[in-house]
């Protein structure tokens, strides 16, 4: 089952919200490794300042060091991916905050980074997502920038869908309890009810509402099949006609948050990364090409046998091959991508394959040792 999945509806980095991420800590199951993903303000003339806010807020209050995994646009080159895929590789914490619903949605939708960020969620990795980055996982995508800043008709758009596979089926609308507005109605992301009552309007009657306060926070652990609440607010759910508020403190099922008579769906078997849907002509080509020491050609084939969640990381390790000759001098940024590679392949008891990574960096003149400690490599004539 994925790991915890906390949606923050504002002040993810405030002090009060302290307590909340030091809760959510205790519950991993290995030491913290926070990573920090920017791509919803990636459009952002300052969107680094975005970062150092984090970083200086999980150094200073958490006491953790925060990698950056950057992924501004999918205009980013491969080495730029290669980096963030690494962190995100690294990490058991990922955050995500401010920036535009949709810009995140559309820069994260089909790329290798998000397609990673899943693979370790569902690995259990958590995944704390604030504003505009809680809003892409829905399913139904508000669009706040194009309706309150640039004056669209209303509409929805295509969210990312995160819980959709689990049997939810959300809009959901972070700073629910706004009040900038003063005199005017700010509530609901700065739509103000009325506005927004128009928009679920249009939303299909199997839509449900999750309505995040600023400051506030909402767990949903899909292995137990509850939300927790915390924070200095409460979240509503709209579904039909009926409205369901839940305080600080609280603990709800995940039924709530399903469309009104629908089951929740079945868990799916586990299964490995290769199953047997894998074309077994791929993975015996791809043995042979790592085994002669065509990395480049045999982590292509790898890809193209490979699941979602596995494919972009060996797309991408072949890219970063390409070109390579067995007397070059591999870069060590290849090297431990490759690594990270083979140890997943471990993790998923895929041994066969996992060796042949071996013997293609053997036959490239890399050698690696096996401890307890990890694995560490050397070059050899």
């Amino acid at each position: 089952m994925p790991g915890l999945l906390t949606l923050i509806g504002s002040g993810e980095v405030s002090a009060s919200m302290t307590r909340l991420h030091r809760h959510l800590l205790a519950r991993l199951d290995a030491p913290a490794r926070p990573a920090f993903v920017d791509t919803p303000a990636g459009f952002e003339l300052g969107a680094e300042t975005i970062h150092e806010r984090f970083r200086d807020y999980v150094e200073r209050r958490l006491e953790l060091p925060l990698a950056l995994a950057s992924y501004r646009s999918a205009a980013a080159s491969p080495e730029s991916i290669a980096r963030t895929l690494q962190a995100l590789a690294d990490s058991n914490y990922i955050l995500a905050g401010p920036g535009s619903p949709s810009y995140a949605a559309r820069e994260w939708r089909g790329s290798p980074v998000y397609d990673a960020i899943f693979a370790r969620w569902q690995a259990g990795a958590q995944l704390v997502f604030a504003s505009s980055a809680a809003i892409a996982l829905s399913r139904y995508l508000l669009p706040v920038y194009e309706i309150y800043k640039v004056g669209a008709p209303l509409h929805w758009l295509d969210g990312l869908d995160l819980l959709g596979p689990y049997g939810l089926s959300l809009a959901i609308v972070s700073h629910w309890d706004n009040a900038e507005g003063g005199t005017h109605d700010t509530r609901a992301c700065f739509m103000g009810m009325d506005r927004y009552e128009r928009l679920r309007a249009m939303l299909p009657p199997e839509a449900v509402t999750l309505g995040i306060d600023e400051h506030t926070a909402c767990t949903v652990d899909l292995q137990a099949g509850t939300v927790e609440v915390r924070g200095r607010g409460g979240v509503t759910s709209l579904a039909g006609g009926q409205s369901t508020r839940h305080a600080h403190g609280e603990t709800f099922s995940v039924d709530e948050l399903r469309p009104r008579g629908r089951p929740a769906p079945a868990p799916a078997a586990d299964a490995s990364p290769y199953g047997a849907e894998a074309d077994p002509s791929h993975l015996s080509t791809a043995r042979d090409l790592l085994a002669q020491g065509h990395v480049a050609a045999g982590l292509r084939r790898l890809a193209d046998a490979a699941p979602p969640d596995l494919a972009p990381l060996l797309a991408l390790a072949a890219q970063s091959a390409e070109g390579m000759r067995r007397a070059d001098l591999a870069p060590e940024a290849l090297i431990d991508l490759l690594l990270n590679l083979r140890q997943a392949l471990r993790d998923a008891k895929q041994w066969q394959l996992s060796d042949q990574v071996r013997d293609g960096l053997s036959a490239l003149g890399i050698s690696l040792q096996d401890s307890p400690a990890g694995t560490t490599w050397t070059r050899v004539p």
